[in-house]
């Protein structure tokens, strides 16, 4: 009796053990909320829709190229326990994908710094439009992967956000006279992705491609909204079998459009949100546009409104309307 209740104890002290160092080795940690914000933070879609607007209006010589960022958390085990597929395009096209990667993020503990280890994907091309299946990465084997010596990147919290870069001159590769480093600095906020994406020519330090100066892509998170547009042969009021109904058009709010065919007269027409950030006044400085245009014209039809962030939109101009809700989480 006294062997078995002896066994019992020591077992139950062993478990104990184990249990408490876990959870002590995790106290331990100082990134533990941190990597838990940071990667929250991370994931989603950002445009710098609302740079170009600005620039634009301020005639800046160095206008800045237009990027959307798409951020999609996946389950890869294998790579690590926060992942993510990481998607962009330029110039607002869809097609125009102009970046690939997967990347994980991990503790340096006890450091207080965050590593966000960056990965290639072999066969890229195949893996198009995958933030919309990312199941497919699952089982994702990491000889589908390769990595550049010193090319991650390490965040620390600085205020109210994440400011994270490469090592100086660690990220080099290209041969002879192209070889060349990479400055890949960024700032994570709740609503805001900020980037400078630079490289170097070894040899001399000379700029060698990227924006030509250190002001960052200023990206904001985009919403997605849910659209219906309506075309009326005779007016809203008057239905018609003729009528056109589209249902469920996906525009995000910084910048995004959709392009729809009327079959009556089989022109397209655009649908664009833009919830902007309107730097000139002090007071009444945001608003929420809806903008119609049709396609190869310059004047369109925009309805704005004081309410930033605004849930639900619509218009209605007697042959055409259009309605727009915030897709929720």
């Amino acid at each position: 009796m006294n062997l078995t209740k002896s066994i019992c104890t020591l077992l139950f002290c062993s478990i104990f053990s184990i249990v408490g160092l876990q959870n002590s080795n995790a106290q331990l940690d100082p990134n533990t909320r941190d990597i838990l914000l940071l990667t929250k933070w991370f994931e989603g879609e950002f445009d710098n829709d609302s740079q170009l607007w600005f620039e634009g209006r301020m005639k800046v010589e160095d206008v800045h190229e237009r990027v959307h960022a798409i951020h999609a958390r996946i389950d890869a085990p294998k790579i690590g326990k926060h992942v993510f597929y990481v998607e962009e395009y330029t110039g607002g096209d869809t097609t125009n994908i102009t970046r690939q990667r997967i990347v994980s993020f991990k503790s340096n503990a006890p450091a207080e710094e965050i590593e966000m280890e960056l990965y290639f994907i072999k066969d890229a091309k195949k893996y198009q439009g995958a933030y919309k299946k990312p199941e497919i990465f699952k089982d994702f084997p990491q000889d589908k992967l390769f990595g550049l010596d010193g090319c991650n990147v390490f965040f620390k919290k600085v205020g109210e956000q994440y400011e994270g870069s490469m090592k100086d001159k660690a990220c080099v590769f290209g041969e002879n006279d192209l070889k060349r480093y990479s400055v890949h600095n960024m700032t994570i906020s709740q609503n805001q992705y900020w980037r400078v994406d630079q490289t170097y020519l070894v040899k001399d330090d000379s700029f060698y491609k990227g924006h030509p100066n250190d002001i960052p892509h200023k990206m904001r998170r985009a919403d997605m909204y849910s659209c219906d547009v309506n075309f009326y042969i005779k007016s809203y009021a008057e239905p018609d079998e003729g009528d056109v109904a589209i249902k469920g058009l996906k525009i995000h709010d910084q910048g995004g459009f959709a392009w729809v065919t009327y079959p009556k007269d089989n022109k397209k027409y655009g649908f664009q949100l833009r919830d902007k950030e309107y730097p000139f006044y002090a007071t009444g400085s945001d608003f929420f546009m809806m903008r119609f245009i049709e396609e190869r014209k310059t004047r369109s039809n925009i309805l704005v409104t004081a309410e930033p962030d605004a849930k639900k939109l619509s218009f209605n101009s007697g042959w055409v309307s259009c309605f727009c809700q915030k897709i929720e989480e």
